[in-house]
């Protein structure tokens, strides 16, 4: 196989929901790693509280601060983006689509602990999956249920790729999987849960889709530590083609 490394992380979270620094301070982390781009992309509105808050004032003073990192400081580029949470069986995402064609990336991710769009959709589909989590239960209807919810959002949004697929809510990967490489769309290997989501990557592979390895960094010490998810790509035998964020060595 060809010696490769990664260019890009595309999934880190700043002070903006859950992270605990500014985007100079993902930048800079990631302009001391070597990395060519990183995307800053906070939580969703529906999360339960680390959601962003007046999301579209928020982003576009992101925008902003981004725009002027980028034009004095200049490498890594800064891209700006958000991880959507999937709010409805039937693929709602937590922004709309006019907000979410303004950014550089969209992640789409399905969490446990969101805002539903409807009291119908929390009960047959969030209670059950939070009820999942915590007892381990298994329910083909469920797992339907959510694989649905997630074809429909990358089928119906401008989705750059589905975010730590199968980790927490039970999905049918392979569908998913099939999904995504229609729609362009990638899966991500996630190195805060490279351990867990091994399975998941090796049940994908056969659809043809591609992969983004990224951090999911909430602090900027972890920005651009993307080595659990390279192993696990090199373990896989996952061609650096099928990887959106590598460049093949010289």
């Amino acid at each position: 196989m060809k010696d490769w490394g990664l260019f890009a992380d595309l999934h880190t979270h700043t002070c903006h929901s859950d992270g605990h620094a500014a985007i100079t301070g993902n930048a800079a982390a990631a302009r001391d790693r070597g990395l060519k781009q990183v995307a800053i992309t906070d939580h969703g509105p529906g999360n339960f509280g680390v959601g962003m808050k007046r999301p579209e004032l928020t982003l576009a003073a992101m925008r902003e601060q981004i725009n002027a990192w980028n034009k004095f400081e200049g490498s890594p580029e800064v891209l700006l983006g958000i991880e959507a949470n999937v709010i409805s069986r039937d693929g709602d995402l937590d922004l709309p689509d006019e907000v979410l064609k303004g950014l550089d990336v969209v992640i789409a991710s399905l969490h446990p602990l969101v805002r539903p769009a409807s009291l119908l959709d929390g009960l047959t589909l969030f209670a059950p999956d939070l009820l999942q989590r915590l007892t381990k239960f298994r329910s083909r209807r469920l797992r339907n249920a959510n694989t649905k919810a997630m074809i429909e959002a990358v089928s119906r949004h401008p989705v750059s790729f589905v975010g730590h697929p199968g980790l927490w809510i039970d999905i049918d990967t392979r569908e998913l999987a099939k999904a995504c490489a229609k729609r362009d769309t990638a899966l991500e290997i996630n190195c805060s849960h490279a351990s867990e989501l091994e399975g998941y990557v090796k049940a994908a592979l056969p659809a043809g889709v591609d992969f983004v390895i990224n951090s999911d960094a909430h602090t900027p010490e972890v920005v651009g530590r993307l080595e659990p998810g390279i192993a696990l790509a090199q373990r896989l035998r996952i061609p650096a083609e099928r990887i959106r964020n590598a460049y093949v060595r010289e």
